[in-house]
């Protein structure tokens, strides 16, 4: 897992949203927001998967996936690549959805809990990271796990 620098979790706990970009086995993309989301201290991103439709779907044929987060008033943000997993361990899940519902505001949490008794909560770990800043290489990595895996993904030569 690669190390999410400190300004990157502060602009993901400042907007309390990002875009998850997923991609099914045919390739044909999705993306969807996310709001009910808990950024652990390792950088790890857990989020409540709801709805399960496509992206969902997509996360059972291809792991891999993107979020985006963009600070609109200074037109930047970053990528961020990394493979996701639905989890199964019970002590987890039950930790985790219980602070994603405890910092939802009432309505939304009613409306969530009442339209999805059992959601599924995803784990993204992170793999690479890049800018979404104009002045800056954005095909370039600022941050990269060091593995055959990641640098491929990376489109990066050996």
């Amino acid at each position: 897992m690669v190390l999410i620098p400190e300004k990157i979790k502060q602009l993901i706990r400042k907007e309390k949203a990002f875009v998850v970009g997923t991609a099914d086995k045919m390739g044909m993309p999705n993306v969807s927001p996310r709001t009910t989301f808990f950024l652990a201290p390792d950088g790890t991103i857990y989020w409540l998967e709801l709805f399960k439709h496509k992206t969902y779907r997509n996360f059972q044929t291809n792991p891999w996936c993107s979020i985006t987060v963009f600070d609109k008033k200074r037109l930047g943000g970053y990528q961020i690549k990394g493979k996701v997993q639905v989890v199964i361990d019970k002590k987890t899940r039950a930790d985790i959805t219980a602070r994603i519902i405890d910092r939802l505001t009432r309505e939304h949490r009613q409306r969530i809990l009442k339209e999805n008794k059992n959601p599924h909560l995803v784990k993204f770990v992170p793999k690479i990271f890049y800018s979404l800043n104009p002045n800056e290489l954005s095909d370039s990595p600022l941050g990269l796990e060091a593995t055959e895996e990641s640098l491929n993904a990376a489109n990066m030569q050996w």
